[in-house]
């Protein structure tokens, strides 16, 4: 399986896909992950995989008998991270990392900690400078991020390349979903009950 890509996607994108909804156990995640010949995936791997996504939040674990339930855990599904991944999936994958980083970083007006990068999906370098030690800790004073494990030792960053119109598009896609605003082809809002 060259590069963890499977069928034109990565391994983790393509497990949420298939355990949406009620879950499935990994014998049925098993069947689904290798209906392609040329991306086979040996089953200890695929459960491997599988409990690293549950340690990590992106899904949930249940018993009912025989079998191990994995479905996606909700509450990580929609948050802040994975939406303006999401947002940003059609990027060209060499500035993906980066427009990421700056959309993050313009949201949440503060220095973005690896463990939120690798949430959006980053995971290397980019182009970005590291806080010191010292502004590190006072980040960490302020800053509480439920679910994320940050420690004195996590590194933090500020983007060096900047995408204002890119961030303010984001935004504005993020604000236009949660009010439902409906827009036609030309980008003109439909209706104008729907944020009142």
């Amino acid at each position: 399986m060259p590069n963890g890509n499977l069928r034109g996607m990565l391994l983790k994108d393509r497990i949420i896909d298939i355990v949406r909804g009620d879950g499935k156990s990994i014998s049925e995640i098993y069947k689904e992950v290798n209906l392609d010949e040329d991306s086979k995936i040996h089953r200890l791997t695929l459960t491997g995989y599988l409990w690293a996504m549950a340690d990590f939040g992106f899904l949930k674990e249940r018993y009912q008998k025989p079998s191990k339930l994995y479905s996606l855990n909700k509450k990580e599904e929609n948050s802040i991270y994975e939406i303006v991944a999401s947002k940003l999936s059609d990027e060209p994958e060499e500035k993906k990392a980066n427009e990421i980083l700056y959309v993050l970083y313009k949201i949440l007006d503060r220095p973005i900690f690896r463990v939120e990068m690798e949430r959006a999906g980053i995971i290397g370098d980019i182009k970005a400078k590291k806080i010191d030690k010292r502004e590190r800790k006072k980040l960490i004073e302020k800053v509480e991020l439920k679910g994320l494990r940050i420690t004195p030792d996590t590194e933090a960053f500020i983007p060096m390349e900047e995408y204002p119109e890119l961030a303010f598009r984001v935004i504005l896609d993020i604000i236009a979903e949660k009010f439902d605003i409906k827009k036609d082809k030309s980008g003109v809002q439909k209706k104008l009950e729907n944020i009142l």
